[in-house]
This record gives structure tokens, C-alpha cells and sequence, in this order.
């Protein structure tokens, strides 16, 4: 995967840090340069959460997840599914300063 990917993310305004990693947690692409910690090693973890949400939404009978959400104190985690149907099912991860209104 080419890294050139996440250049429309780091456009955007506030934007600290994402990752892409494939269906299985592997992270195929990770920009943490404005993060401390292991973004890489965080990816996995959201990643294993986001197949939770899927399998817990399929299970309610209300489809697959397509966004997640994340507000914490300081920014907003954003997660989004290419679809567990798609040619390559990935999870793209975009980790936002969260801005005062």
C-alpha cells in the first residue's frame, strides 16, 4: 500500500495521526508523527474492536458497522470500514484534535 493514502488526511485541519490496516489488525500504513505511543500497536487494538462492533451489529440483525466514533478529553478517533464485502476489506483509523465550538 502506498503511503501517498493518508496525504488527504494529514490536509485535514487538526489532524494528529491514522492508520490503515487490513482485516486480520496487520497495519499496513501509519502516520503517528504529531502522536507519542505506538500507533501502529493502537491500530491493532481499535482494529479488534471495530470486528467486535461488526459481529455484534450483524448479530442484532443491523448490518456491519461503517463508522465508529471515539471522543475522548483531547480528540476524536475516527474509524471507518472499506465493507466486509468489498474486493479488500480494510479498517482506515483518523485520530482528531478535538476542536472547541
Amino acid at each position: 500500500m502506498d503511503e501517498s493514502v493518508m496525504e488527504g488526511l494529514k490536509s485535514v485541519k487538526g489532524y494528529l495521526g491514522g492508520a490503515i490496516n487490513n482485516y486480520t489488525g496487520e497495519c499496513l500504513v501509519c502516520d503517528a508523527e504529531k502522536l507519542s505511543g505506538d500507533l501502529e500497536q493502537t491500530s491493532a487494538t481499535f482494529n479488534d474492536i471495530f470486528r467486535d462492533s461488526h459481529k455484534i451489529s450483524k448479530g442484532l440483525k443491523l448490518g456491519e458497522t461503517e463508522i465508529m466514533e471515539i471522543h475522548t478529553s483531547k480528540a476524536v478517533i475516527l474509524m471507518g470500514c472499506s465493507g466486509e464485502d468489498s474486493r479488500v476489506h480494510l479498517h482506515i483509523f483518523a485520530i482528531l484534535i478535538k476542536m472547541e465550538m
